[in-house]
């Protein structure tokens, strides 16, 4: 099964064949998700620059089909891979293609992100130190209810080594704002990020996590950039507490937590 050409909806381009047979070439390649990203880009390169994220997206979305078709065919259910795939449009239509990022869609377009219950999982991630990790995103779909996560994360396990054997881990890894270690004084022990937060076991700080951190608060916090974040009004107590640090001249992190996979 191939991916084919053709208007998008919400695109308002045709997706170029040879930009949809590379892309339709590394379904079931979780591996190829970083090199088939650039292969994208450059499959695109030639249309003026207003055109560039419009035509890369509608290859991608061409190949959805193909996608859902080869998870089903490794052992996700139907809902399971219509979940994993629906992530590309609810993104595109949240933070645009640039904002998301080709490398995310190509991530979901490959198989190297599937949904499981309430949350996301990466196959074929790694911790700093080179050794392999399933890594935990979480979707915007509602709240994070902890019976939801566990249930996700006890059905996950056997739906990751079904889809690639060869990237199974015994860790799990997640980086994100929700680990920032500020946010239990800002929620309270008992709210749903913060509990699952608590899962995972910081590794140590990096440089970068504080640049980081500001920048995905903004994103995921606000959706804005952070630049237009800072000057928000906020909204509920996470927004509130988010400017009520940066007016002080705080920051936020972003780090890397990791658990045993059970």
């Amino acid at each position: 099964m191939t991916g084919a050409a053709g208007p998008v909806a919400g695109s308002g381009r045709e997706a170029r064949p040879a930009s949809v047979a590379l892309l339709a070439a590394a379904v079931g390649r979780p591996d190829r998700a970083a090199t088939v990203t650039a292969e994208l880009t450059a499959s695109v390169a030639d249309a003026p620059a207003g055109q560039q994220d419009d035509l890369a997206f509608a290859a991608v979305q061409a190949v959805l089909p193909q996608t859902a078709a080869w998870l089903v065919g490794r052992g996700l259910t139907d809902e399971q891979a219509a979940a994993s795939i629906a992530d590309v449009v609810r993104k595109r239509d949240r933070y645009g293609v640039r904002g998301t990022g080709l490398d995310w869609f190509c991530a979901v377009a490959t198989g190297r992100v599937v949904a499981v219950g309430r949350l996301q999982y990466e196959v074929g991630a790694h911790l700093p130190d080179g050794s392999p990790a399933w890594g935990v995103h979480v979707p915007e779909t509602g709240p994070l209810d902890v019976d939801a996560c566990d249930r996700s994360f006890r059905a996950a396990p056997d739906v990751l080594r079904r889809l690639a054997p060869d990237l199974a881990a015994d860790t799990w890894s997640c980086r994100s704002w929700t680990l920032d270690p500020g946010l239990p004084a800002v929620l309270g022990p008992n709210a749903n990020l913060v509990r699952f937060a608590g899962r995972f076991a910081l590794l140590p700080a990096s440089d970068a996590d504080e640049h980081e951190g500001d920048a995905s608060v903004a994103k995921f916090v606000f959706g804005l950039p952070l630049d237009q974040a800072r000057a928000a009004v906020a909204r509920g107590r996470l927004q509130l507490a988010v400017l009520d640090r940066w007016r002080v001249g705080g920051h936020w992190t972003e780090r890397t937590g990791v658990a045993p996979v059970s």
